[in-house]
């Protein structure tokens, strides 16, 4: 079963939204759709066509491909659909895709210069480095001169890759191979070791941020639509994919239900932020309840954006730096500092 990447998972929900806005049959536009694309977008596609020309629901067909689409998103559609505005909550989950999409591209372009400068330093380790480190230790024992600490854990590295050299070369292309690996529609769950984008600092803070919004946003929608608070709750956290923000919905839905908010509304122990917590208990509802979440939707949109546009500008310089720099500093030291140890020798009595 071919896998979904996140691209062809934003066209899938951009073509929906458009059939929904314009009051097109879905089963209809899907097949178009399944007919002009390839690979796993048009399996899918007309997979759903064909469930939905039998009778089946947009939920049920979603349903059905589970394996290749993330569970969040059929939450989506079923809140979408609940409060009337599917198109709004495609539209909110395209965004949040979207700049997953952006940040991916930006972190494997920043990474290529300084890969490109670890393998070049490593060829030369392996080449270069190696032959001198021999030349010098030879020279240390013509010479009686004692061996110094550095250039035998030099020498010792310079063995080990003479014999292993291709481990690190496959250990790169395995690297490279994983990250292109993980770009499937499954990164929107942002968690476990398949998902690298989580590792990178300040990416989960930005992504965070998003799913704050866009809880807001689709818990906003459902609550003006006359869904029930518990479970207008439980579906916009379900609907983030967010295991944390899941259970802090599902708590805060209970507590509602059983008329018992906690006393402290700082929000942190309770699975929210702050602000968003006190939005969400402090006792409003109705229009009142859809305004402050619709303006805590837009705050957090604003701080993820402010957040990603600072990424994008510090995130290449800083790899380069680190990375590259680093890496040049060591090729230096491994390179030099032997050698300016056995000068200093020489010149001692």
């Amino acid at each position: 079963m071919s896998t979904v990447t996140i691209e062809q998972l934003v066209a899938l929900n951009d073509e929906i939204a458009s059939l929904v806005r314009g009051g097109m049959p879905l089963e209809l536009g899907l097949r178009e759709l399944g007919e002009d694309s390839a690979g796993a977008l048009s399996q899918i596609t007309q997979a759903l066509a064909s469930r939905m020309s039998k009778g089946a629901t947009l939920a049920e067909a979603l349903d059905g491909e589970r394996q290749r689409l993330p569970p969040s998103y059929r939450v989506v559609v079923e809140a979408g659909i609940r409060s009337g505005r599917l198109s709004a909550a495609l539209e909110a989950i395209s965004n949040y895709a979207r700049e997953l999409i952006e940040l991916r591209r930006q972190i494997s372009l920043a990474l290529v210069y300084p890969l490109i400068v670890v393998m070049l330093a490593y060829v030369l380790f392996v080449v270069f480095v190696a032959d001198v480190v021999a030349r010098l230790h030879e020279t240390y024992e013509v010479f009686r001169i004692r061996m110094p600490w550095m250039l035998t854990v030099i020498a010792r590295a310079t063995e080990w890759a003479a014999e292993w050299w291709w481990v690190f070369p496959l250990a790169m292309v395995a690297l490279v191979a994983w990250w292109a690996m993980t770009g499937g529609a499954r990164v929107l769950a942002f968690s476990g070791i398949s998902q690298p984008l989580a590792w990178v600092p300040y990416v989960g803070r930005i992504c965070r941020q998003f799913r704050y919004a866009n809880f807001a946003e689709l818990l906003a929608l459902m609550i003006e639509h006359e869904v029930p608070l518990p479970e207008g709750l439980r579906l916009a956290a379900d609907a983030t994919g967010d295991a944390q923000l899941r259970r802090a919905g599902r708590n805060l839905a209970d507590a509602v239900e059983r008329g018992s908010l906690p006393a402290d509304l700082s929000g942190r122990r309770h699975g929210f932020p702050p602000f968003l917590y006190w939005v969400l208990s402090c006792g409003q509802s109705g229009e009142g309840l859809v305004r402050l979440l619709r303006h805590a939707a837009t705050v957090y949109r604003r701080q993820s954006s402010n957040l990603s546009r600072w990424f994008r500008t510090l995130f290449p310089f800083t790899v380069a730096m680190v990375i590259g720099g680093g890496v040049t500093a060591l090729y230096g030291l491994t390179l030099i500092g032997p050698l300016a140890q056995f000068w200093r020798d020489l010149g001692l009595p």
